[in-house]
């Protein structure tokens, strides 16, 4: 198989089918949104946990007032109120009623509620106007969550509502894909972690920043280590950084100049190299590797090229390794507010700003004089694949993007649904 500047999409093949989960791990539900299932889950319990009075009324004997109506109210004797979470001994016969709140347990003998609203009370007794079927506002027992039945399956993220279903069923601990911890490693003499004192030459480590910001804001640990550019250091670092790490992610010196290192140095390491240079734009000189059976990717150390390779490769990786079945970005559809160009060869990335929203989304291509400015403006992605050299101006297009904020509806007094104006 072909190892160097290979396609696009073979290069996203060969990360996601070599970037395996590394276990499962149980805890506690309240701890678990946003993780995944490794485990099929089966409801411990019924819920309701007895049948329940789905209105505030009387629990009945539906016989009994079979003949109800306004102009022939029936008499029945209250002989007892239960709430919801009561115990209650009492058996219902005939002629008699029950007050239940909502959420209350159904007495024994009773097949129906009455709703208050169809009686009327006097003393001891309340007096029936209307007529309730058997089962009328009665919840029967497991009709939420019935036990046994699977509720949720391996691979399904846990979102706040599926958590209160599981928890209704039962279920207080769960078993999730374990996430990887990250190894982020920036080489390069002139790099500085953040925080470290800025003296002339050096720069500070925005690349791993940038990685490690995203990790957070999906819950994964990550480390970051700088190394000096030479075959000894980088070597050291990749050593160091392995033992407490999952994935490693390096940023610079992946290119082909002499300064060019680690590569070089994972090579003499023993990895087992999957590809290096993809026909991608940026980020062409990214490579993936398996050492001491785990993933390595190698990103160069422009901005925009690393920025590329991460979001476009490394991540979707890394986020299969954590047991999730899709991409980890909002993916749409906008109109091209220009043309834009790629080369025919290979797969070109272009940043865009979403300028309009609503009745349609409108993508304006943007180059900035500012690498990071123009990454930090950056709301969409639209790729020219392989084999197109241009898209023209009004054609609808896939894109991905990057600011979920950009779709969701302003907080105001009374908004409970999406707003129209989402400009």
């Amino acid at each position: 198989m072909k190892l160097y500047d290979i396609g696009f999409n073979t290069a996203v093949k060969l990360a996601i089918e070599n970037s395996h989960s590394i276990g499962r791990e149980i805890l506690p539900i309240a701890l678990s949104v946003g993780r995944v299932l490794s485990d099929p889950v089966f409801a411990f319990a019924d819920s309701p946990s007895l049948e329940s009075s789905l209105k505030d009324g009387y629990a009945v004997i539906s016989s009994d007032i079979n003949h109800a109506s306004l102009k022939n109210s029936i008499p029945l004797e209250v002989i007892g109120e239960v709430a919801a979470g009561d115990h209650i001994d009492q058996h219902l016969h005939h002629g008699a009623a029950i007050r239940v709140l909502s959420g209350a347990p159904l007495p024994a003998g009773a097949d129906a509620v009455l709703a208050d609203e169809f009686t009327r009370k006097d003393g001891k007794f309340i007096f029936a106007s209307a007529t309730a079927e058997p089962g009328r506002n009665v919840l029967p027992k497991g009709s939420d969550v019935t036990r046994g039945v699977m509720l949720a399956d391996t691979g399904q993220t846990l979102t706040p509502q599926l958590i209160g279903l599981l928890v209704a069923g039962g279920i207080f601990e769960v078993a999730v894909f374990i996430r990887p911890r990250i190894g982020l490693l920036a080489t390069g003499s002139e790099i500085l972690l953040p925080g470290e004192l800025l003296t002339p030459g050096k720069l500070y480590a925005s690349n791993m920043a940038f990685q490690q910001a995203w990790f957070c804001s999906m819950g994964f640990e990550s480390r970051m280590m700088v190394s000096k550019d030479s075959v000894e250091s980088i070597a050291d670092a990749i050593r160091q950084i392995s033992v407490s790490s999952d994935v490693i992610i390096t940023s610079g010196g992946a290119w082909k100049s002499d300064r060019d290192l680690v590569v070089k140095v994972l090579n003499s390491l023993g990895w087992k190299m999957l590809f290096h240079r993809v026909r991608m734009g940026p980020g062409k000189a990214v490579a993936m590797g398996i050492l001491d059976n785990k993933p390595v990717f190698c990103l160069p150390g422009g901005p925009a090229s690393n920025e590329s390779a991460f979001m476009m490769i490394v991540f979707p990786a890394i986020y299969k390794i954590a047991g999730f079945k899709n991409c980890p970005y909002i993916s749409l559809r906008g109109k091209l507010e220009k043309e834009i160009t790629g080369q025919i060869d290979w797969t070109q990335f272009v940043q865009c700003q979403i300028i309009q929203k609503y009745p349609e989304i409108i993508l304006r291509p943007q180059k900035l004089k500012s690498r990071l400015i123009a990454m930090s403006k950056t709301q969409a992605i639209v790729t020219i694949p392989e084999g197109t050299e241009r898209i023209n101006a009004g054609a609808t297009v896939p894109f991905v993007c990057y600011n979920r904020d950009l779709f969701s509806f302003p907080l105001s007094a009374g908004n409970t649904g999406i707003s129209k104006d989402l400009v």
